[in-house]
This record gives structure tokens, C-alpha cells and sequence, in this order.
């Protein structure tokens, strides 16, 4: 029977022995035709789902679909109307708006301010805080500032491989002595409230994904806290020189 298998084409390949720009293409599959020469193409395999385009169509230069030519120089803004216009000119902070930065000193449960910081802006209350150290200022029984307060008051021993039993472990001390910062609105500071002000901070052992605006967190349904101290009313008499200094200038301005 005779063989019909088509014969190798690396039986009919002859490589040359070195490269040349005269020498001839190498053909790997000479059993296959061969390429048209260029400008002499005469066998064309159309596709029907991409058809050729035809000589003599009409390329589109602009109308539906098109985006219009970018000009050369572009229009100046067009101006708000009226009155917002003018607000967005003349809309600055008042003199009530931001908040104020407390820095609060803890010692042994005892609670001192130390610094005062003023900052631009709105203050936003969280709906809810983290477990561990927790800052609240109450004015007459209702919360008008709450935050978190992450890593004070915890010094961590890292594990020591080389150090046996409970010593080479990674341990957590609590410190009785840090500082926090507390934030409050600065609207809520005037003379008649700075008395009444209470900010009390608190261990929260466990909270709710989400907690009710102005309650207290003793109040507030499913908070397990402990209280660690409490600074019971602002008094100017026993704030630092330049703590003083700065509060009196704010009570000055809702006067």
C-alpha cells in the first residue's frame, strides 16, 4: 500500500549556512502555495460578518454620534446666578463655627486640661466607638461630644524567642499616667456652660454597631463600660496661663 502521508517539510527545507541580504526566503511548508507577490493579489476571502469596504463610500465627517470640533479657545466659566454667587464669595467660618481641641492629662483617675487648640470646621459625631478608651463630654445630661481614643494608656512587651516562661511573651501593661484629646464643638463653649461641662472618660468592654445621637453612653442599650475618671465643670481659675488665655477670647466672641 502506498504511503500517504505527506513528506516532512524539514526534509525539503535547505538552510542557509549563513545570513545574507541576497539570499533567498527560507520555506518552512513548500508543500503550501505560495504568497501572491505584492500588487498582484487577486484572491480575496471575504467575510460576511466584516465586509470590505467598497471604493467610493463616503467618509462621515460630522452629525449624529459626532462630538463637535474643541475650539480654539474655550469660553470663560458662565458665573453662578445671583445670589449664590455672592455666597460662594462671602461664605467664610463665623466667629461660633469649628471646634476646640482639649488636651486632657490622666493621672491615676485624675483628669487636667493641659492645652487648647483650635480647629476649622465641622465637627462630625461618630455613630458608634471602638472597644478600649473612650472620651464623652455631657451638658446637662445629654452628649454633645464623643470619640474614640485608640493605643493610650497600654504599653506592649514584644515576645523574646531567647526568653523563657511568661517574661519572653507578648504582654500588655496598663499605664496610669497618658494624655488623650477630647473635641468638642466650640459653640457649646460659653460662660454659662463651661461649669456644667463634664467629660468623662470610659474602658467600653463592649457596643453596638450603632449608638443614639445625644444619650449617654451609660444610657445607651447593649454598652458594657467601666468609668475610668471624670473632670467635673471647666474652671478658669486652674487652667494653665495660656489655656486660660485662649478660652476667655472664645467666651468673648458669643458675647
Amino acid at each position: 500500500m502506498a504511503n500517504t502521508q505527506h513528506p516532512s517539510p524539514a526534509a525539503h527545507m535547505t538552510r542557509p549556512s549563513e545570513q545574507t541580504p541576497t539570499a533567498e526566503p527560507v520555506v518552512n511548508a513548500p508543500n503550501l502555495p505560495r504568497m501572491e507577490p505584492v500588487n498582484e493579489v487577486r484572491s480575496v476571502v471575504k467575510t460576511t460578518g466584516l465586509p470590505l469596504m467598497e471604493p467610493g463610500i463616503p467618509v462621515g465627517t460630522r452629525g449624529q454620534g459626532f462630538m463637535a470640533a474643541v475650539p480654539e479657545r474655550m469660553p470663560p466659566a458662565a458665573a453662578l446666578p445671583g445670589n449664590a454667587q455672592l455666597a460662594k464669595q462671602t461664605q467664610v467660618p463665623g466667629p461660633s463655627s469649628g471646634y476646640v481641641r482639649l488636651d486632657i492629662h490622666v493621672e491615676n483617675g485624675q483628669l487636667s486640661i493641659t492645652g487648647l487648640h483650635e480647629v476649622a470646621g465641622p465637627l462630625a459625631m461618630p455613630a458608634t466607638v471602638t472597644r478600649g478608651y473612650v472620651y464623652e463630654v455631657l451638658m446637662n445630661d445629654a452628649q454633645i461630644a464623643l470619640g474614640s481614643v485608640p493605643d493610650v494608656g497600654v504599653r506592649r512587651a514584644f515576645a523574646n524567642r531567647d526568653v523563657d516562661g511568661p517574661e519572653g511573651k507578648h504582654r500588655f501593661f496598663t499605664d496610669p499616667t497618658f494624655d488623650f484629646a477630647a473635641r468638642i464643638p466650640k459653640h457649646q463653649l460659653t460662660a454659662e456652660t463651661l461649669p456644667q461641662m463634664i467629660v468623662v472618660l470610659h474602658n467600653v468592654q463592649d457596643v453596638p454597631d450603632r449608638l443614639v445621637a445625644s444619650v449617654p453612653l451609660t444610657r445607651q442599650a447593649g454598652v458594657v463600660t467601666s468609668e475610668i475618671g471624670r473632670l467635673a465643670g471647666i474652671k478658669l481659675g486652674v487652667l494653665p496661663d495660656t489655656v486660660r488665655a485662649q478660652l476667655e477670647r472664645i467666651l468673648s466672641e458669643h458675647r
